[in-house]
């Protein structure tokens, strides 16, 4: 992985780390069907790092790639995170679709109509859409438990650089 923001690709048994990733503004591309040798190609041929819990995927040769550990999401997250702190000082939190992984971009409030439930648009002022998916962001009750979790990752991050910057 080149210096900058890191770019992912989770293989099939990571999607929830995926997502994870991409609430922190993360590039991280999850496909859930890919077998290996799709895998293996769009991690070359997009300069990605593969998040894999395949021991074997892991291992192949010329392959970036790290290998995944943990029970739930919380531990494959911190079984990445000294490898992923030095990278994330950048990364922009709810930047990132959660579905997709394209960027989204603000829109008016008038351009979320039919597209939002009709009490959310009336009560909204901002929103964010895909320009891949078409889905429409908002901040909403769900944003809170988010941000939560997005301040922990941050906080395991922080901690991790600064451990890193111990160890020089």
């Amino acid at each position: 992985m080149k210096s900058g923001q890191p770019r992912f690709l989770a293989d099939s048994m990571l999607g929830s780390l995926a997502r994870k990733l991409r609430l922190l503004g993360i590039d991280t591309l999850y496909i859930k069907d890919a077998d290996d040798n799709e895998l293996k190609y769009l991690v070359r041929s997009q300069d990605r790092c593969l998040l894999t819990r395949d021991t074997d995927l892991s291992g192949a040769p010329g392959l970036q790639a790290w290998l995944v550990t943990g029970y739930n999401v919380r531990e494959e997250f911190l079984s990445i995170a000294e490898r992923l702190a030095p990278f994330c000082e950048q990364s922009e939190s709810f930047s990132r679709c959660l579905d997709c992984n394209d960027l989204l971009i603000p829109i008016l409030a008038g351009e979320a109509e039919g597209k939002v439930p009709p009490y959310i648009y009336q009560r909204k002022e901002t929103f964010s859409s895909c320009p891949s998916c078409g889905k429409v962001f908002w901040d909403g009750t769900h944003r809170k438990r988010m941000s939560e979790e997005i301040s922990w990752m941050k906080e395991v991050l922080e901690e991790e650089r600064r451990r890193g910057e111990e160890g020089r």
